[in-house]
C-alpha cells in the first residue's frame, strides 16, 4: 500500500490561525449550546444539524445510502473483477480500460454521462461508436477517476491502477457490503451527540481529528496498537496534559522486553524500581522477583529518551489508554502504522497541546517549549475537557460526502456479514501505563 498522505501541513500561521479561532470561539460556544441544543432537537428530523461523524446524522444517513446500493451491486450481475495483467496507467489502450470504467462508475468514482462509451464487458468497440472516444484508452477523466477512488481507500493517489489498486477494485460487494453492516453497528454504540467540538481518533484510519462547529479543524497521524495489543474502541474525555511524564512500565513489558537488557542498561536509561509506596528501591534479586509479582513496579523518569516522549493527553478509561509523544518519529513516514502497546503515539503533540489549551492562558509554542525542557514531571488539568472518541472504522462517510474504505487490521470485520467483532483488548494490568 503506498503513502495515505493522510497530515496536511500545517503552518505556524495556519496554527496560530486556528488558535485564535478556537480561544475567540469557546466562550460563545459554551453561551450558545444550551439554546443551540434545544434548536437542534425541534428541528432535527427536517435540518439534521450534527456533525458528520455522528452516527444518527448525516454521516449516518449516507452509510445507509451506500448500504443499499452495495446491496444492489451485490444482487445485480453487472458487477466482474478487473483481470490481472500489467499496471492500467494514463495514456494507454487495453480492453481492460473498459471493465475498470464499469467498476469505477458503478462505485462512484466516474460519472455516468449520456455520451459516454459503453463500457461493460462485451461492449462494442470505438469502431462500433465512432462518434465517441475510444473506450479502451485510459484518457484523463479516467486517471481522476482513479485517483479518487484511491484516496477512499487510503492508496497513493497516483492514477496508476496497480496491484494494490487492482485488489482494492476487486473487493467482491459482498464484502463491502458485510463492511457497510459492521461499521453501521459500531457507530449505534457511540454516544448520539459526540460534543459540539470533540476528538477523533480512527484506529484503521491512522489519523486524530479534531472536529468542532461540525468542521474538522486540525488533523495529524497517529501510531496505534499491534494486532495483539490491539487499541480498544471507547468514549472518554481530555483532561488532563502532562509534560515530561513518568512512565510506569506494564509488567509483562518490563519482565518480556526490559529486564532482559539488564539493571545498567535500565538504569542508563532513566529507570529505576519503585515499591507500592512511589519509594525507589534497588534493582536486588528480591525486588525482581517482586516485579514479576506486582508488589515493585519499574519506572522511567520523565525527559530526554522516555518511551512517552515530552507529551502526555490523560483520557480517563479503565484500559489504561492515553495519548502521547514518542521518540519513533520514522514510523509517521508509513501508510500503515500498527506499532504501539495500545496507546496512541501522535506525530505532532505540541501542536495538539497548544490547540487544546489555547482558551485558558498564554499556553503559546514558547510556554510549551520551556514546560518540557529538561526532567521535571508537570502538568495542567483542562478547565473544559473535550470528549475523545476512539473508533475502529473501516468504512465512514467524509466531509465531502465520500465513502472510505481501511484495511480490517485486527480483522473484526466479518466476510458474511452475520457477526461483528467488538470485543477490545483489555491490558493485563489496568492500573498501568501502556504505550
Amino acid at each position: 500500500m503506498g503513502s495515505t498522505g493522510t497530515s496536511p501541513h500545517f503552518g505556524r500561521a495556519a496554527l496560530a490561525a486556528l488558535i485564535l479561532s478556537i480561544s475567540a470561539q469557546t466562550g460563545a460556544e459554551e453561551s450558545r449550546q444550551e439554546t443551540a441544543n434545544d434548536q437542534q432537537n425541534a428541528s432535527k428530523e427536517l435540518l439534521n444539524p450534527y456533525s458528520p461523524y455522528t452516527p444518527y446524522g448525516r454521516q449516518y444517513a449516507l452509510m445507509r445510502e451506500a448500504l443499499a446500493r452495495y446491496q444492489a451491486l451485490a444482487e445485480s450481475d453487472t458487477w466482474e473483477p478487473l483481470p490481472d495483467g500489467q499496471a492500467l496507467s494514463s495514456g494507454m489502450r487495453d480492453e481492460r480500460v473498459k471493465t475498470l470504467r464499469s467498476l469505477l462508475m458503478q462505485y462512484g468514482d466516474l460519472p455516468v454521462t449520456g455520451d459516454m462509451p459503453a463500457v461493460t464487458a462485451g461492449a462494442g468497440t470505438a469502431e462500433e461508436h465512432p462518434q465517441e472516444a475510444d473506450p479502451t484508452r485510459f484518457d484523463s477523466e479516467l486517471r481522476q477517476a482513479v485517483e479518487r477512488f484511491q484516496r477512499r481507500h487510503g492508496l497513493r493517489a497516483d492514477g496508476i491502477v496497480d496491484r494494490h489498486t487492482r485488489e482494492h477494485l476487486n473487493t467482491p460487494p459482498q464484502r463491502r457490503l458485510a463492511t457497510l453492516r459492521a461499521n453501521l453497528q459500531r457507530w449505534q454504540t457511540l454516544p448520539k451527540d459526540l460534543g459540539p467540538r470533540y476528538i477523533h481518533v480512527n484506529i484503521p484510519e491512522y489519523t486524530l481529528r479534531l472536529v468542532q462547529g461540525e468542521k474538522e479543524q486540525y488533523r495529524m497521524r497517529v501510531v496505534v496498537g499491534k494486532s495483539k495489543h490491539a487499541t480498544p474502541q471507547l468514549s472518554t474525555r481530555l483532561t488532563r496534559v502532562v509534560f515530561n511524564p513518568t512512565w510506569t512500565v506494564p509488567r509483562n513489558i518490563a519482565v518480556r522486553e526490559l529486564l532482559p537488557k539488564g539493571s545498567a542498561n535500565l538504569t542508563a536509561g532513566g529507570y529505576r524500581l519503585v515499591n507500592n509506596s512511589g519509594k525507589s528501591v534497588p534493582f536486588s534479586g528480591r525486588n525482581l522477583r517482586a516485579l514479576r509479582l506486582g508488589s515493585v513496579a519499574l519506572q522511567q523518569r520523565g525527559g530526554e529518551g522516555n518511551a512517552l516522549g515530552r507529551f502526555k493527553f490523560v483520557i480517563p478509561n479503565r484500559q489504561a489508554i492515553f495519548l502521547h509523544d514518542t521518540n519513533h518519529k520514522k514510523l509517521f513516514s508509513r501508510s500503515t502504522r500498527a506499532y504501539s502497546h495500545g496507546c496512541i503515539r501522535l506525530e505532532k503533540p505540541g501542536e495538539l497541546a497548544e490547540i487544546v489549551l489555547a482558551s485558558q492562558g498564554n499556553w503559546t509554542a514558547d510556554k510549551l517549549a520551556q514546560m518540557t525542557t529538561g526532567s521535571r514531571t508537570r502538568s495542567v488539568a483542562l478547565e473544559q475537557p473535550i470528549p475523545v472518541h476512539i473508533t475502529y472504522w473501516t468504512a465512514w462517510v467524509d466531509e465531502q460526502g465520500q465513502l472510505n474504505f481501511r484495511p480490517d487490521i485486527y480483522g473484526r470485520d466479518p466476510v458474511d456479514g452475520d457477526k461483528v467483532v467488538q470485543t477490545d483488548t483489555t491490558p493485563e494490568e489496568n492500573h498501568e501505563q501502556r504505550d
